[in-house]
């Protein structure tokens, strides 16, 4: 009994361990549909039709000021930003790396949780968890990070 818990256990802290997200680097590979312009600190999802910032900026907002954070951005010659949907933040994860990580492309990322755009049915918000590589909802008033995006097809 005490062999076959303790093979249990070994077996779950490994299954737990592969869903820690890695930040800066990874395994060096990027993936060819996301492409970053270091100069302007964006990437750009070529499948997706998206561009997101990669701004190295720590600060946290809650919901409306991350709203109004990316509305107001001027980056990269652009000034159409938004807050990200879940499913483009989601999409920014690479789920075929161990550890789970956001793709290696993102080089200024914060660890921690972003708001996404997508609100839910109990007047919360939907984030992203960079460092656990999950999502949630949570209330408006919650201080998180912000990246932007926009329609790269957009002038």
């Amino acid at each position: 009994m005490k062999k076959s818990v303790t093979v249990l256990l070994s077996a779950t802290m490994l299954a737990w361990g592969s869903f820690i997200p890695q930040f800066g680097g990874g395994n060096g590979k990027d993936d060819p549909n996301f492409v970053r312009d270091a100069k302007e600190n964006t990437v750009r999802d070529i499948r997706g039709g998206k561009l997101y910032t990669d701004i190295p900026n720590a600060r946290k907002y809650t919901f409306h000021e991350a709203t109004e954070y990316c509305k107001g951005l001027r980056h990269g010659g652009y000034s159409d930003w938004r807050l990200p949907s879940l499913e483009e933040l989601k999409s920014l994860f690479d789920f075929t790396r161990r550890p789970v990580s956001i793709r290696n492309s993102f080089h200024n990322t914060q660890k921690g949780i972003y708001w996404t755009s997508t609100p839910d049915r109990y007047e919360n918000a939907w984030y992203i968890d960079y460092d656990l590589g999950r999502y949630n909802t949570e209330k408006y008033d919650r201080p998180f990070h912000a990246m932007c995006v926009r329609d790269a097809a957009s002038k």
